[in-house]
């Protein structure tokens, strides 16, 4: 991520997703994890390697 537009622009779609996914586990979490708590982590995981990369 050299350019800074394309990584600020990178980093704002990891940022949206993870908060979509956040968003999407709390709201399906029914007694227990659903497959979108995985699918957040995996997001928030994401979005922090991009964080730290740039």
């Amino acid at each position: 991520m050299t350019d800074k537009r394309t990584g600020g622009l990178a980093l704002g779609i990891a940022a949206f997703n993870a908060a979509l996914t956040i968003a999407a586990a709390v709201v399906t979490w029914n007694g227990g994890p659903s497959p979108w708590a995985a699918a957040a982590a995996t997001s928030v995981l994401l979005f922090l390697v991009l964080l730290r990369k740039r």
